[in-house]
């Protein structure tokens, strides 16, 4: 009893960690809850979006203390992601278990892809501006549709493409963690209405998110002393790899 409760939150509080360093590695949450722990599908992206939603919250709070997160380019962005959240997650249920871990795979394998490149072709810092409020709620909308489908956390998949917008990197980074939480959020809510057994879930569910909100935390205060560009790049290596055998089994 004591290993099902330990692995999910050290699990949670590493994928914690690795998102407050570098803002990426939240799609590794459903990989650790279907293959390590042995959840299903609907159990694993519960989880998995409950601690999207904390280390939203966290993560978002401290980049607007900084003054990284505008917030009415964000609350645009976000108010499209509630929508696509919710269609996503319905769309989840009726998608076969083993159809949503084929998505997931390839958003792990896109997101991969995506960080690597990110990485070998770096954005030039310096000034830039959000796009108008239609192509933002469209933003918003497409990719939650794909994260609540897929379990992808969110970050990933906005905070490259608003830096090619032309965003400045680390206010991309603070938007998508405030749009994480609402991604997250109707997720919770379509996702904890199919667990059947959601009584016996919650030492489950409150082990990953303890977990999960101190790995973000610790991995927001000690960013500064980490190698960011390393840690990235291992995590695209990871997932790459990791998705490619998953879906060539």
């Amino acid at each position: 009893m004591l290993f099902d409760l330990l692995l999910p939150a050290l699990g949670s509080c590493a994928v914690g960690l690795f998102i407050g360093w570098c803002g990426v590695a939240g799609f590794l949450l459903p990989i650790l809850f279907v293959n390590a722990c042995g959840l299903s599908v609907t159990e694993s992206l519960l989880l998995s979006f409950l601690c999207f939603a904390i280390s939203g919250a966290i993560g978002s709070w401290n980049y607007h203390r900084r003054g990284e997160l505008p917030l009415r380019p964000a609350l645009v962005l976000s108010t499209g992601s509630l929508a696509g959240g919710l269609l996503g997650a319905a769309l989840g249920g009726l998608l076969e278990p083993e159809t949503v871990k084929v998505v997931l795979y390839i958003v792990v394998l896109l997101s991969g892809l995506a960080i690597a490149l990110r990485e070998l072709r770096p954005q030039k810092s310096g000034g830039g501006s959000f796009p108008g409020t239609l192509p933002l709620l469209a933003l918003g909308f497409a990719t939650a549709l794909l994260c609540a489908l897929s379990g992808a956390g969110g970050p990933v998949l906005v905070m490259p493409l608003l830096v090619a917008m032309g965003v400045p990197a680390k206010t991309a980074v603070g938007v998508a963690l405030l749009d994480s939480v609402f991604i997250a959020l109707p997720a919770i809510a379509v996702y904890g209405s199919r667990c059947d057994a959601l009584a016996a879930l919650l030492p489950v569910l409150l082990a990953a998110a303890l977990g999960h909100a101190a790995g973000v935390s610790v991995g927001s205060v000690t960013a500064a002393h980490v190698p960011q560009s390393l840690l990235k790049r291992g995590v695209a290596v990871f997932s790459i790899c990791f998705s490619l055998l998953m879906l060539l089994k």
